[in-house]
């Protein structure tokens, strides 16, 4: 029992961290990167050397914003992949295991004293090792958030310093920051990365039909994505493993959570081009990372 309470311990500690490293105070969103003073100071560091990262690209490559965005992009996604990997392969394993789980399950749904349990404990601890799983696998993904969050924020605020007069500051005499994107090009064929955001107030449909062109490849490539996800793989289709109700009402909710997740990146997406375009990108290599992961280890389980 303290291996399961240890692990809800640790989820939590990583929910908090998330929680601080995504700068509960929004103010700073209203202002570019390299301005001090809003944030947290350390997380606000590494949102400006990825900034200053994405200039550098940008810069190299001819000065066009987007290009320096898709090539971020993918360079976060890539370094991302092994944790990816290892996600996927846990996911992978615990669905071999959960006949065998099951059968431990059932095996001591009615003994509920302490050294039935302790067994229950140490069987279950078996096959985990025997299908290669880490009880704490399911805190991967989580290593990863940081980095998005922070991409979130520089993908948003660097167009700022674009426009100086947007972010004018008189109680703090925020400078002048226009010198930190000079000579990078915001603008792509009808695309402008440093447009205003669209509001209720300014919305004008032949201005900011691009903005809703692009929410919407990025509801549809989230929807796509998420239905090939999980769908069952190749190496998984004839093993008809029999669903516990508490499988069934967990599938329930995910596929719940996954149409909410929709919708609401969704209308984020609308307010901001490079959100949008961001996503995109992320959303089309998350296909292709799924597919080469499914394929490793269709052909890993073939030789086993």
């Amino acid at each position: 029992m303290f291996n399961q309470y240890r692990k809800y311990l640790l989820v939590a500690v990583v929910l908090v961290s998330v929680f601080v490293l995504s700068g509960c105070n929004v103010d700073h969103y209203d202002y570019p990167v390299h301005v001090e003073g809003y944030g947290f100071n350390w997380v606000q560091a590494i949102v400006g050397w990825l900034g200053d990262f994405l200039i550098f690209l940008t810069r190299i490559t001819g000065g066009q914003y987007i290009v320096g965005l898709f090539l971020l992009t993918l360079i976060v996604r890539i370094v991302g992949w092994p944790i990816y990997s290892k996600s996927t392969a846990m996911s992978a394993n615990m669905q071999l295991a959960q006949p065998d789980l099951n059968s431990l399950k059932e095996k001591y749904q009615n003994k509920k004293d302490e050294a039935s349990q302790r067994m229950y404990q140490q069987e279950m601890m078996q096959i985990y090792k025997k299908y290669n799983i880490n009880p704490l696998g399911c805190l991967l993904p989580f290593l990863q958030m940081p980095i998005f969050i922070a991409m979130y924020q520089v993908v948003r605020r660097l167009p700022l310093a674009a426009h100086p007069d947007r972010y004018v500051d008189t109680e703090k005499g925020i400078p002048d920051l226009s010198h930190t994107v000079e000579g990078i090009n915001f603008e792509f064929l009808f695309m402008d990365f440093a447009a205003d955001t669209p509001s209720t107030s300014n919305f004008d449909i032949s201005q900011h039909w691009i903005n809703i062109l692009l929410a919407l490849i990025v509801g549809l490539t989230m929807y796509f994505y998420q239905q090939y996800a999980m769908k069952r793989p190749n190496y998984l289709k004839n093993k008809n493993y029999p669903k516990t109700p508490q499988q069934i009402q967990s599938e329930k909710t995910m596929k719940f959570m996954t149409y909410f997740m929709v919708v609401m990146l969704t209308s984020i997406a609308f307010t901001n081009l490079g959100i949008a375009f961001y996503w995109i990108i992320g959303n089309l290599f998350q296909f292709v990372q799924t597919y080469v992961n499914r394929k490793k280890m269709q052909k890993k389980l073939e030789e086993a």
